[in-house]
């Protein structure tokens, strides 16, 4: 987990920074909400605790890298729906006898807005933050989640 999320974000990271230093621009980095608070459904310790890694190291290069005009954020994406999720609605509805309505209901009922954002909404969020739209945005943390969690 640690190679793969924190490490080769880095790497990449460190690949750009020549092109990114000629004229600045941004780096967005997705993690995960469970950074910043453990999901109570799935245990994922090690995930989370990649990401948050990768959180932290954000504060530190949106400092570092500001002087070169280079913004650094962070996408915090909740539960997203996809494959990985429909596979986890089945699944927990056929180990409990529920139907997948019940189970994806569970999930949203803890939702300001009552539905799962999607692979887009994490992506629009993303684009957003790497547009000229965001320029005065740097060090920050967004979470997509429908209101799930709110900061």
């Amino acid at each position: 987990m640690l190679d793969v999320n924190l490490l080769g974000t880095l790497r990449m990271t460190r690949a750009c920074l020549p092109s990114l230093k000629q004229g600045g621009g941004s780096v967005v980095f997705i993690g995960t909400q469970s950074a910043v608070a453990a999901p109570s459904q799935v245990r994922q310790a090690a995930y989370a605790a990649s990401k948050g890694a990768l959180t932290s190291a954000m504060y530190s290069l949106a400092r570092e890298l500001g002087p070169h005009r280079i913004r650094v954020n962070t996408v915090l994406p909740g539960w997203m729906w996809g494959p990985p999720v429909r596979a986890f609605v089945r699944l927990t509805a056929q180990r409990e006898g529920a139907s997948e309505a019940a189970v994806l209901e569970r999930l949203t009922g803890r939702m300001a807005l009552p539905e799962l954002a999607t692979d887009t909404d994490v992506a629009d969020a993303a684009v957003f933050l790497a547009s000229d739209r965001a320029r005065s945005i740097t060090g920050q943390s967004l979470l997509v989640n429908a209101g799930e969690l709110m900061r």
